[in-house]
């Protein structure tokens, strides 16, 4: 029992030399160290987060699933894509076949061509990407296009003979209607063609790629097919379908062969694939939060501690054994720690919020991070571990000490 009351009693001490320190005229090494740690904690806590959120599929398992349906890498040239790229055909039959199915509540083929726009009345004229869909009643994106806004009867396609009545109907980010000069009800040409489009509404934001902007428009299918030279094949980029049931994947998997099903919310979403990135990612943290508070505990503590050696010195001399001198090192470091920790699980959840609002309003898709409860657990029990990583350095500072020399100095 004696031996149990001066093991606390010596971490009682080391704690509160710490918390003096802290409170004391020049609590700037301590105070460093303890940001250092926090600073590490707090990035092993947001990059796990984001580890978890992608091993969980995320976007998967939202409210509405994005499914697209796009060639893989090796599906140029075999039947039924086109002959030149990668590229769907016969994608109106196809996403007739798919609205027949119940359980899906929207699908479009989705095809992105650069298209040359004039306003005729100024001159004003610039490069845009395209975006060819399938309107819809409901207010739905397309790679952060609202879609809603064009005219749903879809009449130019003509059960695949394009010769229907044009629509014209075109929606346009904020960015193409201010370099052009246009308004909804606007016209535009559409560079070397005969064919014009009417501004139907300006879109509420741009269209993001990565984490840049694009200039955009959105327009029907058919219509866009027609002027780029899509229509001889029926052809398109990818085919997205909306749905509530991840049962789907499965059919879908089977609509082309050489294609590949991939889950996002919008183009430029996450996919949610089996990947062993989550993990890796999670590993890397792991090492670099180590490495980080490892490296800060042990030079600033170390300088502590050698600018501390005469306290040290006066522990030898009123009795403390080497063991119980040992026992306070390792308390205040710990100590430092274990407060580094708490203030990094605090900075982590606040940044981990601050990813998930940047990655939802840059990227358009949900938010990433998770914050499971043990989440914090994990972090405290890794602050602890970089104290006592460290404690092996900083007893050999404090057996170097010659207790005779700092107190006759």
């Amino acid at each position: 029992m004696p031996r149990i009351r001066r093991f606390f009693s010596a971490c009682g001490l080391g704690f509160r030399r710490v918390i003096g320190r802290l409170r004391g005229a020049a609590p700037g090494r301590t105070t460093v160290c303890v940001a250092g740690v926090a600073v590490a904690v707090a990035l092993l806590f947001v990059v796990t987060g984001v580890s978890i959120g992608l091993a969980a599929g995320t976007t998967v398992e939202s409210e509405g699933i994005d499914y697209w349906i796009v060639p893989d890498e090796e599906g140029s040239g075999t039947v039924p894509l086109e002959a030149e790229g990668a590229r769907l055909s016969r994608v109106h039959e196809v996403t007739a076949r798919l609205r027949a199915d119940d359980r899906i509540d929207y699908v479009s083929p989705v095809a992105l061509r650069p298209l040359r726009l004039e306003n005729p009345r100024t001159g004003n004229a610039t490069y845009v990407v395209a975006v060819g869909v399938l309107p819809s009643d409901d207010a739905r994106r397309v790679a952060d296009m609202n879609v809603s806004a064009l005219d749903t009867t879809y009449t130019y396609h003509a059960d695949g003979a394009y010769d229907g009545e044009w629509s014209g109907e075109a929606v346009v980010s904020p960015g193409v209607a201010a370099d052009l000069g246009v308004e909804a009800g606007s016209a535009v040409n559409i560079g070397g063609t005969d064919r014009s489009l009417t501004v139907a509404a300006v879109n509420d934001r741009e269209m993001a790629a990565g984490v840049g902007e694009v200039p955009a428009i959105a327009m029907p299918l058919a219509e866009l097919q027609s002027v780029t030279g899509l229509d001889a094949a029926d052809g398109a980029d990818q085919i997205l379908v909306d749905t509530s049931d991840s049962s789907v994947r499965s059919e879908l998997e089977t609509v082309y062969p050489e294609t590949e099903v991939v889950s996002r919310t919008g183009i430029n979403g996450v996919e949610a694939t089996s990947t062993d990135l989550p993990l890796a990612m999670a590993l890397a943290a792991a090492l670099v939060a180590g490495g980080i508070g490892i490296a800060f505990v042990a030079t600033m503590m170390g300088l502590e501690l050698t600018a501390g050696r005469r306290e040290l010195a006066v522990l030898d001399a009123i009795g403390f054994t080497g063991r119980m001198r040992a026992v306070v090192v390792v308390s205040e470091t710990v100590t430092v720690a274990v407060f580094g920790g708490i203030a990094g699980i605090v900075l982590g959840l606040v940044a981990t919020v601050g990813v998930n609002a940047g990655v939802t309003s840059t990227l358009g898709i949900p938010p990433l991070a998770e914050r499971p409860p043990w989440l914090a657990g994990y972090a405290f029990a890794a602050a602890v571990v970089v104290g006592l990583c460290t404690a092996p350095y900083l007893l050999y500072l404090a057996a170097t000490t010659d207790t005779l020399e700092e107190l006759t100095r």
